[in-house]
This record gives C-alpha cells, structure tokens and sequence, in this order.
C-alpha cells in the first residue's frame, strides 16, 4: 500500500510540474522592442510588427525609450498621446472561440502630469474592459499591473488600447502586454490525484479485507 501511494505522489508530483509552464504570449511584439529606438529617443509611428494605428485624433503613436520614465520591460514603451489621442490594435486569428485567455498589461501615468490627461482604456473585440485607467504622474514610471480575462468569438479577434485624456500630445503609458490561453491551477490537479490515489488505495484495501465466515443453521 505504501508503495502504491509513494508512486501516486510521485506522479501527481511530476504531472503538476508538467501542467505549469510559462503561458506562451500570443500577441506579436507584446513590449514593443521591435521598433529599435535609442537609449534617451523616441520615434512617432502608425504601425509596428503586431500593432497599428485604428483612429485619431492623432496620427500615430509614440515609442519611447528611456525618455520621461524607463520601460516596465526590456527598453520600449508607449505613449498614446503623440500628436492627438491615438488608438491602436492588434488582431488575432486562430484563437478558440468560446475558450477564455488571461490578458495583462503595464499601465504608468506620465510623470509629472495630472490624471486628466493620463487616461487610457482597454477594449476586447469592441468593448471595454474594466474603467479608465489613469492617474497623477510622480518622477519616474509607476507602473502597475492590470489582469483580465476574456473569451475569443468565431473569426478575428480584436484587442485595443485608447488615450481617452486630455488630447495634448501628453499621456499614460502602456508596456508589456501579453495574452495566453488559460492553464490548469497546479493546486486543483494535485488534489485531483490525491483524490484518485486515495479511492484507488481504499478499493484495494476493501478486496484484500478477509470476508466474515458464513454461518450455517
């Protein structure tokens, strides 16, 4: 019995190593980094790999690095306030419909301006995500993390970001965006196979119990 259970763990043990990798990124260009820009530049564009410009006012979009804050990953991030409030997007083809995906991204306000021109909102295939995030800019990027889940339709699926602030080429800013199907929870498979091995090691337990003699009359 005490081997039975000792491979049972062994194996839930090996199974939850298995069922946890790093959730690949599904979005093309997630950071940003394949626009090159130099260190203390920024470049105005209205497309780069995986991402375009949607609509205005503004014309593009600001990729930044190490100017007015450092980036939350690798050296790139943007700024969506470049000449006017811009949108831009990503589309995704191939995903599942119907099957959920967890989306997270960076937000930081822009340093030293008031929350009113630093507002940023999320859309997934047209509608909005959570409220405007926006907020007063200190020195430097504070960057915080924002989570969502969402569920992919038939077809195209369509993630987007707007500068919804004050339309003054001054903005929040938005870094290491990532989308991944959604993964097992490595706690509810190891209690999955701890309530197999536990019925597998009682039927065993019951077929080898002696059976009561019969008594005859």
């Amino acid at each position: 019995m005490r081997r039975a259970l000792a491979l049972f763990t062994l194996l839930a043990a090996s199974l939850t190593a298995q069922a946890a990798p790093v959730p690949t990124n599904l979005l093309v260009n997630g950071s940003f980094e394949a626009t090159p820009v130099g260190n203390g530049s920024w470049a105005q564009v209205n497309s780069m790999p995986g991402w375009t410009w949607l609509a205005g006012p503004g014309t593009g979009f600001e990729v930044r690095n190490n100017v007015a804050g450092a980036a939350q990953d690798g050296g790139n991030y943007l700024e969506l306030d470049t000449n006017g409030n811009t949108t831009i997007g990503q589309t995704l083809n191939g995903l599942a419909a119907g099957l959920a995906y967890d989306l997270s991204f960076w937000y930081a306000p822009r340093e030293f301006q008031a929350a009113a021109t630093n507002g940023i909102q999320v859309y997934w295939n047209g509608l909005q995500l959570g409220g405007t995030l926006t907020g007063d800019g200190g020195a430097g990027n504070l960057w915080s993390e924002h989570r969502f889940s969402v569920v992919a339709q038939s077809g195209p699926n369509v993630l987007s970001f707007s500068a919804v602030g004050r339309s003054d080429t001054l903005g929040g800013n938005l870094d290491n965006v990532r989308l991944s199907q959604r993964v097992p929870e490595p706690g509810s498979l190891w209690l999955t196979l701890t309530a197999l091995a536990s019925l597998v090691l009682l039927h065993r337990a019951l077929r080898r119990r002696p059976r009561a003699a019969l008594v005859r009359h």
